[in-house]
């Protein structure tokens, strides 16, 4: 105990302080009202209060927790249980350098909670945030473990793409994959420029605010808990590949040719040969129906566990808290794996009411392995008729050459791709450490002042090994290290102050020091005498042209300042700026201001008698921030070209030295973005319906372009701020308690996000770029092609005019039908128009959790649409995207002509020695087909082959989970015991044709893969 101050003389007061759960609540203030009279309970909520009388009245308080008073009378022992106070626990938000009440916010902020991360059951913190905060649209990039999200909050800003800012603990990373979800407290996502300026020239792509579980959080004297699971993936969603004979006739028609004479297709008997390669193996494998299922010999069901150990707690006057997590996947591709550790602690001091500091750290080591990214492509793209083992059960090199297939030629010279997978490996070996130092003072009521000393490590090694195989004549090895420092220094004043019952003002002012270190050095080298994986570079002949290394820094200082000031909590006002100075640039400070207003509507006298009317505020804000995403470390000084050396004759000898460099454009300054943003929060029934609606517009300016140029210069082109993007949008929320009883209680969540991007300038002119698919008031990320509605039949074809076919770029049936669409009675180039747009027109997500005394079901349903995109899956399987016709291909509606010849399924030849052969019959035409032959497709077609419209519906996850009651885990010692069964990704809803949907744009070696289901069994307890 903590005596505060000695008071008269009286009887004295003793008792025990706790929360609803039992557990004694350690740091709880007991004070005689009116009076400084006070203590502090101890290590386990015990409290003994000297000189009090029994008119007076005792208030016990605790942060998080409603107040009481207790009128002493007679009473010499008062136990005390405090209840959480959850309006104040539940809408608490980080804002920046700060925390707010939701109810006091002015700008557009979206929280997700810990126990909303943690149900969805991901191995990575962004995927638990997709869907979780309307207008932050997250997709994943890859199948493989490890794999990385892509993010954008309210729009593409930049042409050059670019991330949101993300803040850890306050401290600013380049990314979140290296934690671990069962460590997060909160996130907080600033979306508007009147939350986003506090950051400055870094705020313009959004804010991601991360909360670990920190000392601050700690409320008991001991608490250790465990949250951990276990699962399985099993691939799911195998699209509808050709069986081998539908392999067979696609392969035929890339056989055959236009007889223009006669104007129809042949099949000649050598291109009839070539089909099958007269092979033996394929001709029985075709009999019988025996394919190889290559996917199935190079797949697994992978596993997925997750297990995080927390141990904090409270003294009379310090807190702690310390994690430990690991997290394991193994991928549904053999030899593909991820392992994670996180360690991280933190610790506060609280050493009298003037004086508070504090730690926290954390230390993350992860390792990723990716297997052979080339295995991975070609057992994809190998033909189900080839074997991989021969009768002896050993894996053929070369299952596609003549001698493999006992044919006249080849199939495919690639190797085995069984044999490709174990030849080597990708492994990325990340290292993060990053930790905090403050000291706090409070020398009088509501002023404080804060300095905080951020420092940041990260390593990370890139390194790969391939073996020698038919694939390459000699192995292949490669190391790439990166390697940052950097460190933040800030100080901040915070003064808060309360006049008249009515006016509350709050003033932050900051001062920051931001400093960078990044270091890189990358060595590739082959012909290994040995396999060294990548640590023996030196070994192997160095490949100079590949290697190289790097050595950058930067830094920055900002001054900013916050202002929120409130009138009887109905009208409230925020103002910031920030004034950023950068060593990027010539021209080094720019400042981003921003304000905002809302207006507590249902604090109003005229509303307030409408008791089903919870809450109404109105919100308005306007704002800048900015992006220096774009500006490299020396993006503004004129230095050498050390790219390559220049020899010259310097006192009679031969030296070498550096080159000149480009001129560079020293006015080149960030990106910066203009944002209104309107919105409303509302509560209706004791918020029983709560939700929010935001319209928002933003403006960004002065983007990075490349400037071409006059031939006079002598340069070719130059970076310059010569473009504009705009985002215009709405997003909703709306949560809603459906039913809540004793026994039963279900929730509902819904949000909605639509988003319109369109390019205002380019290149400082309103014009369009067609060279570069960049027109004006268009989305960046536009498809534009030509306009197809299926093929020519040939009749239609025979009904053209010579002149026609000409014009209309019809030379042959079967050739894609393009649209006119200029109606210049011709196809040219002109003739392209705008498909569709990579990103969606609209997101949106559900939520719902049900319960039943202690069992508790929820899952949650997440959903892009308006996405079209340039597929890499069709690129590679789809039947009009490529003229690779010994590549396993998806059943579509392609083009057949007809009267040629084509396989006879129902009649094989068997020779005299029982070897099966395919026969020959006459095809029928199907002129309405959607896709034409890639190899026949026309002049017109461009990649319509590999289009697709990439929307979808999925369910995230379903979890049914059991909660055993208090009494009987206490037994054992137990304050919290949950048992669950979770399945990820069980469901999507689709019209795409391909693994996922997803991640349709990234390539095959870069994880474009089987999708997959998870079923977890997990726990959570607490001690």
């Amino acid at each position: 105990m903590i005596c505060l101050c000695a008071f008269s003389q009286g009887k004295q007061i003793q008792g025990v302080v706790k929360d609803a759960t039992g557990e004694p609540i350690i740091g709880a203030n007991v004070l005689v009202k009116g009076t400084t009279n006070g203590v502090i309970t101890d290590f386990d909520g015990n409290y003994s209060l000297t000189n009090v009388n029994s008119q007076d009245i005792i208030v016990f308080s605790y942060i998080g927790y409603t107040s009481q008073e207790i009128k002493v009378g007679s009473q010499t022992t008062i136990n005390v249980t405090l209840k959480e106070d959850t309006e104040t626990l539940e809408e608490v938000v980080v804002v920046g350098y700060g925390t707010m009440k939701k109810g006091d916010l002015t700008g557009s902020i979206s929280s997700v909670s810990s126990e909303r991360i943690a149900s969805i059951g991901t191995s990575s913190v962004m995927g638990a945030l997709q869907g979780a905060s309307p207008g932050v649209d997250i997709t994943t990039n890859s199948t493989r473990p490890g794999a990385s999200f892509s993010i954008q909050v309210r729009g593409q800003n930049s042409l050059n793409s670019g991330n949101p800012l993300y803040v850890v603990d306050g401290i600013v990373v380049s990314d979140i994959d290296f934690l671990n979800p069962s460590d997060i407290e909160k996130i907080d996502v600033l979306k508007d420029a009147s939350s986003t300026a506090i950051y400055g020239s870094r705020g313009s792509n959004g804010v991601v605010i991360v909360q670990t579980k920190g000392a601050s959080n700690s409320k008991s004297k001991l608490s250790v808990s465990y949250d951990g699971y276990y699962g399985v993936r099993a691939i799911a969603r195998i699209p509808d590949f050709m069986d081998g004979r539908e392999w067979i006739d696609f392969r035929t028609s890339n056989y055959y040719t236009w007889d223009a004479t006669n104007s129809r297709y042949t099949l000649t008997d050598t291109n009839k040969n070539g089909i099958t390669q007269n092979s033996k193996t394929v001709n029985q494998a075709l009999y019988d129906e025996d394919y190889t299922d290559w996917l199935d010999l190079g797949t697994q069901n992978g596993s997925q566990q997750n297990h995080y150990i927390n141990v904090s707690g409270m003294g009379a006057d310090i807190s702690y808290n310390l994690g430990f997590g690991y997290q394991n996947e193994q991928g549904n591709f053999v030899n593909e794996d991820m392992d994670k550790f996180i360690f991280k602690g933190s610790i506060a001091h609280k050493a009298n009411k003037y004086f508070n500091t504090g730690a926290n750290f954390t230390m993350s080591h992860q390792v990723i392995n990716s297997g052979s990214q080339y295995g991975y492509r070609d057992i994809l793209r190998m033909p189900s008729v080839l074997k991989a083992y021969d009768e002896n059960g050993n894996l053929i090199e070369q299952p596609g050459i003549k001698t493999s297939i006992d044919g006249d030629g080849n199939f495919t010279s690639s190797a085995n791709p069984l044999i490709e997978l174990n030849s080597g490996n990708q492994q990325t070996r990340r290292f993060d450490i990053l930790g905090s130092l403050y000291f706090e003072l409070t020398p009088i009521e509501g002023l404080s002042l804060k300095t905080t000393f951020s420092p940041l490590f990260n390593r990370t090694r890139n390194g790969y090994y391939y073996a020698q195989n038919s694939n390459r004549s000699q192995d292949q090895a490669g190391n790439e290290n990166e390697e940052t420092f950097e460190w933040t220094w800030d100080n901040v004043i915070n003064f808060n102050k309360r006049f008249n019952e009515k006016h509350n003002l709050t003033v932050t002012l900051i001062n920051s020091v931001y400093k960078t270190q990044y270091e890189y050095l990358n060595v590739e080298s082959q012909g290994f005498p040995y396999n060294s994986e990548w640590y023996n570079m030196f070994n192997g002949t160095i490949n100079l042209g590949n290697s190289g290394s790097n050595y950058t820094q930067t830094s920055m200082v900002s001054f900013a300042a916050r202002a929120n000031y409130d009138f009887a909590g109905k009208y409230l006002i925020t103002g910031t700026v920030r004034y950023d100075g950068s060593s990027k640039l010539a021209d080094k400070w720019a400042a981003f201001p921003s304000l905002a207003v809302a207006w507590r509507m249902s604090e109003e006298g005229f509303l307030k008698k409408y008791d089903w009317l919870s809450n109404l505020k109105l919100r308005l804000s306007f704002g800048y921030s900015g992006n220096n995403n774009g500006v490299g470390a020396y993006g503004t000084l004129f230095k050498p070209n050390t790219s390559s050396n220049v020899y010259y004759d310097f006192g009679g000898q031969v030296v070498s030295g550096f080159g000149l460099g480009t001129p560079v454009n020293r006015s080149l300054t960030w990106e910066k973005t203009r944002e209104w943003n309107a919105g409303i929060d509302f509560g209706f029934f004791n918020n029983r319906i709560n939700g929010s609606i935001d319209f928002y517009d933003k403006l960004s300016n002065d983007l990075l372009m490349e400037r071409t140029l006059t031939i006079e210069s002598g340069v070719a082109s130059m970076t310059d701020n010569i473009g504009s993007v705009n985002n215009r949008g709405v997003e909703v929320s709306l949560n809603t308690v459906n039913i809540q009883t004793e026994d039963w209680s279900w929730t509902t969540g819904f949000t909605f996000a639509y988003n319109k991007n369109a390019i205002r300038s380019l290149y400082g002119k309103k014009e369009d770029v067609v060279s570069e698919a960049r027109f004006i008031g268009q989305p960046i990320n536009v498809v534009y092609d030509y306009l197809v509605d299926g093929v020519y039949g040939y009749d239609e074809w025979a009904a053209m005019t010579p002149a026609e076919r000409e014009a209309m770029g019809a030379n042959q049936p079967g050739y894609a039908k393009a649209i006119d669409t200029n109606k210049d009675g011709k196809m040219s180039t002109e003739d392209r128009v705008i498909l569709g747009h990579n990103d969606p027109d609209w997101t949106g997500s559900i939520t719902s959790t049900l319960t039943y005394k202690n069992f508790d079901l929820s899952f949650n349903i997440y959903t892009r649409q308006g996405v079209f995109v340039n597929d890499r899956f069709l690129q590679e399987f789809g039947v009009g995207a490529n003229t690779q016709r010994g590549r396993p291909k998806v059943n579509a509606d392609y083009y057949v002509p007809g009267g040629v010849d084509r396989a006879d399924w129902n009649n094989f030849r068997i020779d005299e020695n029982g070897q099966p052969w395919v026969t020959w019959k006459t095809s029928t035409e199907n002129p309405n087909a959607k896709y034409p032959i890639a190899s026949m497709a026309g002049n017109f077609y461009g990649s319509n082959g590999s289009y697709q419209d990439a929307s979808f519906w999925k369910v995230r996850n379903i979890t049914l989970g059991y909660t055993f009651d208090k009494k009987l885990i206490s037994k054992i010692g137990l304050s919290h015991l949950r048992l669950y069964f979770n399945v990820l990704n069980p469901f999507t809803f689709t019209d795409y044709v391909g693994w996922d949907p997803e991640y349709a744009t990234t390539t095959l070696q870069n994880g474009n893969g089987p999708s997959s289901v998870t079923y977890q069994f997990g726990i959570n307890l607490k001690f």
